[in-house]
């Protein structure tokens, strides 16, 4: 075996903390890899790459992804180098959050959205309310943020111009970023027929329109 690097240290409590938790089991985190099994590290190192090659991919999200996709028990190590498994972390994040906005992992994206549209801001020294207006280059930066899953959809009702200026862009530029911007309205039933997410959002309304 390869001397691990920190980062592939990471991928693989992260896979272990994934594996257990979604079982409902207490989480022992690997610190000693000096006897770390030949055939895992050969996946870890491929895993490596794959998130460095992909690195908008958030690592986490990538291996909770086919359990609530295909509603298994248990993926191991292997399984995350399949197709599979590219497309179950596809369909997590444009179906099944879409599809219950109250559910808890898609309330703790809300949570993440709004810590990362904050810190963006705060580093920028953009004034909040502007978010949506701010670009990088030719585009309106919240298109990046939604492709590179640094948000998700349902935070940008908070920003009372959203629809508009999203109806401001054209239909190739926006499903160049992501096609759910062309089934807003069926992601703006679901948020107004949420319960728990609509506090979540009206409460950052409130902060973003103070």
């Amino acid at each position: 075996m390869g001397l691990m690097t920190e980062f592939e240290k990471i991928i693989y409590n992260n896979f272990l903390e994934v594996s257990k938790k979604i079982n409902n089991k207490p989480v022992k985190y690997r610190k000693n890899f000096d006897n770390f099994p030949d055939k895992n590290y050969i996946i870890i190192n491929k895993l490596s790459n794959f998130f460095g090659k992909f690195n908008h991919l958030k690592i986490k999200d990538f291996f909770e992804a086919p359990y609530f996709v295909y509603n298994e028990n248990y993926f191991d190590l292997k399984f995350y180098l399949s197709p599979k498994a590219i497309k179950a972390y596809t369909l997590y994040n444009d179906k099944f959050m879409l599809n219950n906005p109250d559910d808890e992992k898609t309330l703790s994206k809300m949570q993440e959205s709004i810590k990362f549209i904050y810190s963006y801001c705060k580093e920028n020294n953009i004034d909040i309310k502007n978010y949506l207006t701010n670009k990088e280059g030719e585009y309106n930066v919240f298109l990046k943020h939604i492709k590179n899953r640094d948000i998700i959809i349902f935070i940008l009702f908070a920003f009372s111009n959203f629809e508009k200026i999203l109806n401001s862009i054209d239909n190739e530029t926006k499903s160049m970023y992501s096609s759910n911007f062309l089934r807003l309205n069926y992601i703006r039933t679901k948020y107004y027929s949420s319960s728990k997410a609509k506090k979540i959002i009206n409460k950052f309304k409130i902060f973003v329109e103070k």
